[in-house]
């Protein structure tokens, strides 16, 4: 038996609860006979249940978020008209394989004391320079668009069981970079694993590395399920790389390897022996390091014998929840950066051109979070949008007593739209001259509640294929227009804190997705008020910044 529930409340912000998101719907007494409960707690709940829809709409003027929930009752459990107070999240999966995997690393620094021995998560933990075969530094990295592999590849062939950083900004081709480096270690005969906190991001990485010209049969990958930690797979019909359906099948596709592969997984694959070959890999690449834990950094070191960190702690931090003791709750290049904008050159290399964004834009971003170090590559510059000017703009509007949603931000995110649709945009690297379409933007919300504003607003005025969205959307996407809707008028209003809001690294991944400008629509009080911590008065610094090199 099911049954179908609609539920209003208030997502939180940069809530990732979308449709086909598990969910465990809470109730208050009387406890339905089904439902679980703990030993002398009041509340129950039951472990049946999927997001179908999310929406939003307005509630006696105020908006909220709208869920249509599937439930379903377990084995032969008697029906029941009870209704749900809350949602929470499902069980956390099993994490004993990783403990095992933390604590074997720590009883061998303990048996060697008080000699420390090589490792690579361990060099990573002490922030000391990557160990090198040769004892010389990093190589430097030469000209033109292949410089940054040829030196990472270098680089790595020298490790001496170390580790290599690499922090891509946005647009500067850290996966089309990541991709050639791999290959050109796998043609050398390298055993390489690809790590990373979901399946999305590894499968991404797997795909770009068929597309560099790694052979499918030498990359292998096991499928995951919904429920799975890490989310599910793509669809093992349309991968391009072997799939190995179970842990009984790695033996024979290690085996099968006459040189180099690559095996992609989570954190879980990487601890888990039966996934594993005999001896260590060669490299163990963790992509979107800058979402990965350091306490996972530390479980997955014990499948490699170097490990090549890829990403950008500058953007989102990681989006699925554990609880670490601080320091390891931070994410493996966070640690490393320790309070910079940009990795240190002595630990790794900064790739610091970027493909994406104009020069003026790019010098919004690079003043926000780089130390002014990232750059644009000559060709963005030959883009063109009639009657735009490139660069970041900043609108300011007047309105009071709005929180999640604000229709005077709506409506001007419809006139921007308005007034950029059938503009000429030209793109010669990309053979681009046609007028500009509704592809071409993106719209940026802060708030869910905003998001579905937007939309309602936009589908009015006969605009519905516009993108909308909240920043963790849009990770990864580009447009060459992206629109950044605010919608707090005041700090007073704003129910979640400002240091969300205005946090630089969601405000930094907001207006990077333009390549030729980013338009940020907010209220004029927004930035009137005066934070109690160093670090909110910081990024509050750091916005109003952003928008004084408004164009």
């Amino acid at each position: 038996a099911r049954r179908r529930l609609r539920l209003t409340g208030r997502l939180e912000p940069g809530s990732e609860l979308r449709s086909g998101a598990l969910v465990w719907p809470v109730y208050d007494e009387p406890v339905p006979d089904c439902a679980k409960r703990s030993t002398d707690g009041r509340r129950g709940w039951t472990e049946n249940a999927v997001v179908l829809s999310v929406s939003a709409e307005d509630v006696d003027g105020t908006a909220r978020d709208i869920l249509v929930v599937e439930e379903t009752l377990p084995g032969v459990a008697v029906r029941h008209q009870a209704l749900p107070m809350a949602l929470g999240p499902r069980r956390p999966p099993p994490t004993a394989g990783i403990t095992a995997a933390i604590a074997s690393v720590a009883r061998d620094v303990a048996l060697k004391l008080p000699e420390i021995p090589p490792q690579p998560a361990i060099d990573i933990l002490r922030r000391r320079p990557p160990r090198t075969l040769s004892g010389r530094a990093l190589p430097t990295v030469g000209d033109g668009p292949q410089g940054p592999a040829r030196a990472i590849v270098e680089a790595l062939l020298d490790l001496d069981d170390s580790y290599l950083a690499v922090q891509g900004p946005p647009g500067t081709g850290k996966t089309h970079t990541g991709a050639r480096v791999i290959r050109a270690l796998v043609e050398r005969g390298w055993r390489v694993g690809v790590v990373a906190q979901s399946h999305a991001v590894v499968e991404n990485m797997l795909t770009a590395l068929v597309e560099a010209g790694v052979p499918p049969a030498q990359i292998g990958k096991k499928p995951s399920t919904p429920d799975a930690p890490g989310g599910a797979s793509t669809s093992t019909a349309a991968v391009p790389w072997q799939v190995i359906s179970s842990d009984a099948r790695f033996p024979a596709f290690y085996s099968s390897q006459a040189s180099g592969y690559v095996v992609g997984g989570t954190a879980w694959d990487f601890t888990n022996a039966k996934r594993l070959p005999d001896r260590p890999l060669d490299l163990l690449v963790i992509d979107e390091a800058g979402q990965f834990a350091l306490a996972n950094t530390i479980a997955v070191s014990t499948a490699a014998r170097n490990l090549l960190l890829l990403g950008d702690p500058q953007q989102l931090p990681q989006v699925s929840q554990g609880r670490h003791p601080e320091p390891v709750d931070r994410s493996a290049l966070g640690w490393l950066a320790d309070g910079h904008d940009t990795l240190p050159a002595e630990l790794g290399y900064f790739l610091a051109h970027t493909w994406r964004m104009h020069p003026a834009l790019c010098d919004a971003v690079s003043n926000l979070s780089y130390e002014g170090r990232l750059t644009s590559m000559p060709c963005t510059a030959e883009r063109s949008l009639e009657g735009i000017a490139p660069g970041l703009r900043c609108v300011m509007l007047h309105h009071e007593g709005n929180a999640v949603a604000s229709a005077e931000e709506a409506d001007e995110v419809v006139r921007q739209v308005q007034d950029l649709m059938g503009r000429r945009w030209r793109d010669p690297a990309a053979d681009v001259d046609r007028p500009l379409e509704p592809a071409d933007v993106l719209v940026v919300a802060a708030y869910n509640a905003q998001v579905w504003r937007v939309r309602r607003a936009l589908a009015a005025a006969g605009l519905a294929d516009i993108a909308v969205g909240t920043v963790d959307l849009f990770q990864g996407r580009q447009a060459p227009v992206v629109i950044v809707t605010t919608a707090a008028s005041s700090a007073a209003d704003v129910p979640r804190g400002m240091e969300f809001l205005l946090n630089r690294n969601r405000v930094n991944v907001a207006v990077s997705r333009g390549q030729w400008c980013a338009v940020v629509v907010r209220s004029t009080g927004l930035t009137d008020y005066l934070p109690s911590r160093p670090e909110n008065l910081a990024e509050l610094g750091a916005f109003i910044g952003l928008c004084a090199r408004s164009t």
